[in-house]
């Protein structure tokens, strides 16, 4: 019966570690780095908005998705008529 009342327990507090690390200072590194416009990011990079979340990247090959030309390296995004997303061409 302690020992089932233990088990119980340590679940319950393993449930609320685990919410309690997106509030770490690695959690919150991570939410930081997500880019919301160009200005987000260090020079030669791109804020990419196709990804979820946001990342900072280059210009990006031929296949990637995207949602500007900005980000292409051909600077080239095909986005099929009635889609927020398209491929660099």
């Amino acid at each position: 019966m302690l020992r089932k009342l233990f088990v119980a327990a340590l679940v319950i507090v393993a449930v609320g570690l685990a919410r309690v690390v997106p509030l770490t200072p690695s959690g919150e590194a991570q939410a930081a780095a997500e880019c919301q416009k160009d200005e987000d990011c260090k020079a030669g990079t791109f804020c990419i908005l196709a990804l979820t979340p946001h990342v900072c990247k280059a210009p990006m090959e031929s296949g990637a998705a995207c949602k500007r030309d900005v980000v292409c390296a051909s600077k080239k995004c095909e986005i099929p008529a009635g889609k927020e997303a398209g491929v660099c061409k």
